[in-house]
């Protein structure tokens, strides 16, 4: 039986810092408008009432799908906390380091190429996957990332290590399969909390110069993420 005391707005405190924690958002120990909208979606999801009121049954249900989050590969491949941007956020791009296939690339590798060579403040990108399939922080998710010219203040920017064969020039899906599956988890977790987002990858931005509503490979202004991004959507509307 749920012991757990009956949370609404104006509430604040501990309670509100754990719900936050297990819907994914800015924990900041205060019941707003914001985490009473995410707990009125939460319910209807559940099939409970949605009064953005958390009682018994929403505290069981909360409970059960942090039980459940806890043992998954998203949880495997990522320690850090996953918080909802309070930016507004129509895209999750796909990217890839353009780093030759076998090798590595950190987080602060990235970042000091980023801001010595193109003279940014910080990394580009929002998430960063390494070939062993873990999931680092890059940029904080409040902040608009540098990563796709012209759509960064929606976006969210996700990038793997790779995308390119030993040669270092010719584009190639480099993915390991931890990669492949640590990335399929991060975006099942990022399209639940921006489900209005469409998942796209970096080439799938380039403009339709012809007009004829396909972004062709010729039009592409660079390869990345070298592989398909719509195997990827297909994959997450499975799920």
């Amino acid at each position: 039986m749920i012991t757990k005391p009956i949370i609404q707005r104006p509430n604040m405190g501990e309670e509100v810092k754990e719900i936050q924690r297990l819907l994914h958002l800015h924990v900041d120990g205060k019941f707003g408008a914001l985490t009473q909208e995410a707990v009125r979606t939460f319910q209807s999801e559940q099939g409970l009432y949605p009064d953005g009121i958390v009682g018994p049954k929403t505290w069981e249900a909360l409970l059960k799908q942090g039980e459940e989050e806890r043992t998954d590969d998203f949880v495997k491949f990522y320690k850090g906390a996953l918080t909802q941007s309070r930016r507004r956020i129509d895209y999750i791009a796909i990217h890839c380091t353009a780093t030759p296939e076998g090798r590595d690339m950190t987080v602060e590798q990235i970042k000091r190429i980023h801001m010595r060579d193109n003279g940014w403040s910080d990394i580009g990108y929002h998430y960063v996957i390494y070939r062993d399939g873990t999931i680092h922080g890059g940029r904080p998710v409040d902040i608009a990332g540098a990563h796709v010219s012209g759509y960064n203040s929606h976006s969210i920017g996700v990038v793997y290590v790779g995308g390119v064969a030993a040669d270092g020039k010719t584009p190639k899906d480099t993915r390991t399969d931890e990669q492949k599956r640590s990335m399929l988890a991060l975006l099942q977790r990022l399209c639940k909390m921006y489900p209005k987002a469409k998942v796209m990858g970096h080439r799938e931005f380039s403009p339709d110069k012809n007009g004829n509503g396909i972004i062709e490979p010729q039009e592409w202004i660079k390869a990345c993420p070298s592989f398909e991004v719509s195997e990827l959507r297909t994959a997450l509307r499975k799920k």
